[in-house]
């Protein structure tokens, strides 16, 4: 479990929502600061704990400093439309010496504002730039959509893989050939909600998530290896598989069927044999009766 923070939340937004409900899943205290109260109760009543609101105009560098805003770890501004008040809150909050201060940008003129203000790249947020970059890293590579994909930059690719492979269940990471490489490395393996640190003697198992990062040229092989490859090849080995049982159970049928005619092929020329033999039976018997009559014919004559 992540270490316990102080973070502090300036502006209700989406991107702000989005935030506080990642951040209260893992354990975190955040305090929410927005003029508006209403928007407050509308959207944070549903969080009975690890959730404080505070009504607070973020462009009242007083305000701030009396609600104790330098003594949080994290300030994460999401103001939404209103460009100007973010700025504002942004000024105020280099000038009260916040430790750490993460900023959202709506694009990249606001990213370059907020950049000439003193803020690195590293504290400025371009939430549509960064869902483009996962979503076409997921597209990219065989890589299950539920999962959480992050792109790096343009060579490397942050991911979670599930052990589905029935080859590499049991197997150590050096004897399922995932030892860490230059393409890649296996940063972490979650199990049943415990997190290991793996090296190369630690045992993969059924349903391990592992944590990779990986070059963009080897992704789609660590992922068929990891994960025992797609979906629609075993779909289509299962109906190959359907097909030659079927196949063999034609040709079995089809060989006793083959079999059956050539008995009966043999039954009907026996038979037809046997027929022919009563048939020339019959003949013999009818010339036999012929003669007897034509000598009885002749005796009666002479009797005459």
């Amino acid at each position: 479990m992540a270490k316990k923070k102080s973070i502090a939340i300036i502006g209700v937004s989406n991107f702000s929502l989005s935030v506080i409900k990642t951040l209260v899943d893992k354990k975190q205290q955040v305090t929410v600061f927005d003029y508006d109260e209403d928007k407050l109760n509308l959207h944070l009543s549903e969080y009975e704990y690890g959730v404080d609101v505070i009504v607070l105009d973020s462009t009242n560098k007083m305000a701030l400093a009396k609600n104790g805003i330098k003594a949080y770890d994290v300030v994460i501004v999401g103001v939404g439309t209103n460009i100007e008040a973010g700025l504002m809150t942004v000024l105020n909050l280099i000038d009260l010496e916040c430790e750490s201060v993460i900023a959202r940008a709506r694009d990249e003129k606001h990213k370059r504002i907020l950049t000439a203000l003193g803020l690195s790249e590293n504290q400025i947020i371009l939430p549509d730039a960064l869902a483009g970059n996962i979503v076409a890293a997921r597209s990219m590579f065989n890589i299950d959509l539920d999962v959480d994909v992050q792109s790096i930059d343009e060579d490397f690719v942050s991911t979670t893989l599930s052990v589905a492979n029935h080859n590499i269940f049991n197997k150590t990471i050096l004897a399922a050939g995932l030892s860490t490489s230059k393409d890649f490395n296996i940063i972490q393996i979650r199990r049943k909600g415990k997190i290991l640190l793996p090296d190369d003697y630690t045992e993969l198992k059924e349903n391990d998530d592992v944590v990779v990062f990986a070059r963009t040229t080897v992704i789609n092989e660590l992922a068929e290896k990891i994960q025992g490859g797609s979906k629609d090849k075993k779909e289509n080995n299962e109906e190959l598989i359907i097909f030659e049982e079927l196949e063999n159970d034609n040709n079995k049928n089809n060989k006793t069927s083959n079999d059956k005619n050539k008995d009966d092929d043999l039954f009907d020329s026996t038979a037809a044999d046997d027929l022919f033999d009563s048939i020339i039976f019959d003949d013999n018997i009818n010339e036999t009766i012929d003669v007897t009559n034509a000598e009885k014919n002749k005796k009666a004559l002479k009797n005459k």
